[in-house]
């Protein structure tokens, strides 16, 4: 063989597509199924510490990993399983994915609560009947457009355009349709028929992408359509994408072609829906985290993962479409809106401007629970924010049988006699998601099964007042007590679900993180909990969860579950305020600018707060 040991290349068998790749000697069988378009769950990032993408594997590969060792007992490895990210092509292999590793799509919430709001979009559509030019008219072609045009501002063109005016305007008798957005013309056609103007809203989620089709001339919505991140192979959280970016030395080439196409995947869809073409499509409007903001603008975010986590840029911004390469027409507006720090991001914007929050004098908090946790408090007519890292818990990650809120997962529990149940599809049950985590810990401190430090107690033990069928749950683990959330007779492929003392602990450190932000934004504004007026949950975990569960376990303030409000996707809400009314989005420029952010890192009464907040 020609080639050198580090060019040899081997043949990848992936089951049960039948899918043969080629692939180096040395890569991961995590990078080889990300490059042959094979969603495998990795919500590390392939740092080897989930052990979620595990799959049975034969043929020439490395020796066993110190990661494997530890999230692989001695039976599977007999079995030839291995974790996709850490076992390495040393020649022909054939992989098997079961369908618990793959990457299914997860449930997304499209729709939120907003505000009405005057129509008064960026792009207009203007009707003209111009005269024509005469020895005593010597106009140009491009001030006979903006004279007639009703803007105050003075008019741009760009080059490409006044290209076409000459033959535009003498082949239709100058009467024609000027489209301009702010005080740029950027689109003249044929007559003088009013045709609708369409724009779209995205919200770029870590986990999720949704947009949404509006006719800017009256504002109504056309169409909505949602997909999952196609970065999540990549990494589930933002610190793995992070990661990914500094560690590859294309990764931010990956993740932004990545999000670039996922975007002008749903704007084919919704044009096809409302038969019209992505090129009639003249204004976006863009919201994000600070990552994900960065990522789509192909902007470096490696400096938001160090300390003092400092972004390229905040301040809103737009670019015209072709310079991302998005599927629409070439001058259109893509207005992306402006973050407040390196983890408070124009999602949250987009959140504030749809609940309104920034317009009451009520004390009112405003939470997007995820990995990072993302707080506003408006009290008194002013506003703070602050992140908190929560980790990946409320997402099903660091879980032992956790997985996103896909078919099959778990989103609901409550104790009668015996554990009961239901799976999002009603599907046989093969995960646990967030909301089902938050569910099945309130009930166990409920009854007794853990106490207030989150120990699991003995099934013997005296101050445990559950039923007998749930008492008999409970198993030695290796690590102190497991709980059988479902026996393997009743999971998907056999597979029996439990509910581990690390479970437990991650959960705790989550939902402490995010309390202990909440009690520091309120301590900073001087608001007691029985002075809340409400608490707002925007985004998918917030808005499936439980009320009920989130007080039990302490996640929010001691208010009534009465005061707590799910408020949907809040993000893409405020999104679609932003593209239909030029006052909103230079009220989101205004607001990110205004509102204080408090930096949790260095406060020691934080750190207080959350281990007085680790206690259910």
């Amino acid at each position: 063989m020609s080639k050198t040991a580090s060019e040899q290349t081997f043949e990848i068998v992936f089951e049960p597509e039948g899918k043969v790749v080629q692939a180096s000697k040395g890569a991961t069988i995590l990078e080889i199924a990300r490059s042959a378009g094979i969603p495998i769950e990795g919500p590390c990032g392939g740092d080897g510490t989930c052990g979620k993408c595990r799959v049975f594997a034969v043929g020439g590969l490395s020796e066993y990993s110190d990661a494997e060792k530890k999230h692989l007992s001695v039976e599977d490895r007999a079995q030839g399983i291995r974790l996709a990210c850490q076992a390495r092509v040393r020649s022909d292999v054939t992989v098997e994915v079961p369908r618990t590793t793959q990457l299914i799509a997860q449930r997304i919430l499209e729709s939120g609560a907003g505000r009405e709001v005057a129509l008064d979009p960026d792009t207009k559509a203007y009707p003209l009947a111009l005269s024509k030019p005469t020895l005593e008219d010597q106009r140009t072609d491009f001030e006979r457009i903006k004279q007639a045009l009703p803007l105050d501002g003075e008019l741009r063109g760009r080059l490409s355009l006044l290209r076409t005016l000459p033959r535009i305007l003498r082949g239709n008798d100058f009467e024609i349709t000027a489209v301009c957005s702010d005080d740029e013309l950027i689109h003249v056609h044929d007559g003088r028929a009013v045709s609708p103007v369409y724009g779209i809203a995205f919200d770029i989620g870590t986990t999720t992408v949704v947009g949404y089709l509006i006719d800017l001339t009256t504002g109504e919505q056309i169409g909505v359509s949602a997909s999952m991140n196609p970065q999540v192979v990549y990494g589930d959280d933002v610190i793995a994408r992070l990661s990914f970016v500094i560690e590859d030395e294309g990764g931010l080439q990956k993740l932004h072609r990545a999000i670039i196409a996922a975007l002008n995947e749903i704007t084919e869809t919704l044009a096809g829906q409302a038969h019209i073409t992505p090129e009639d499509i003249y204004e976006m409007a863009i919201v994000g985290n600070t990552c994900m903001h960065h990522l789509f603008l192909n902007i470096d975010p490696s400096q938001l993962a160090p300390s003092p986590f400092v972004p390229v840029l905040s301040e809103a911004i737009w670019v015209h479409a072709e310079e991302l390469n998005l599927s629409a027409y070439p001058q259109a507006h893509v207005h992306i809106l402006p973050n407040i720090s390196g983890y408070v991001g124009a999602d949250i914007v987009g959140g504030i401007l749809a609940s309104g929050i920034f317009d009451t004098e009520d004390n009112v908090v405003l939470v997007d629970i995820g990995t990072n946790g993302e707080i506003v408090f408006s009290a008194k007519g002013k506003m703070v924010a602050c992140a908190t890292a929560a980790g990946p818990a409320f997402e099903g990650a660091r879980i032992s049988c956790g997985m996103r809120g896909a078919p099959g997962a778990i989103d609901q529990v409550v104790f009668g006699d015996d554990v009961e149940y239901t799976t999002i599809g009603n599907a046989r049950p093969r995960g646990l998601c967030g909301s089902g985590l938050l569910d099945v810990v309130a009930e166990m401190v409920r009854v007794g099964v853990v106490d207030s430090s989150g120990r699991l107690v003995d099934p013997d033990d005296s101050d445990l007042s559950a039923p007998d069928r749930i008492r008999t749950r409970i198993r030695a683990g290796e690590n102190g007590n497991d709980f059988l959330l479902v026996p393997a007779a009743e999971g998907e492929d056999g597979n029996a679900l439990y509910i581990t003392a690390k479970d437990v602990r991650e959960l705790q450190l989550a939902k402490s993180a995010i309390r202990s932000g909440i009690d520091i934004l309120m301590a900073e504004m001087g608001v007691s909990a029985s002075e809340l007026s409400c608490v707002l949950l925007a985004g998918a975990f917030g808005n499936y969860l439980r009320k009920e569960s989130a007080s039990a376990i302490g996640l929010l303030p001691p208010i009534s579950v009465e005061k707590i409000h799910s408020i949907g996707n809040a993000a893409g809400e405020g999104a679609k305020l932003a593209l239909i009314s030029q006052t909103e989005r230079k009220r989101a420029a205004v607001l990110a600018r205004e509102i204080q952010y408090i930096e949790l890192s260095t406060r020691m009464d934080f750190m207080e707060k959350f281990t007085d907040n680790m206690f259910f």
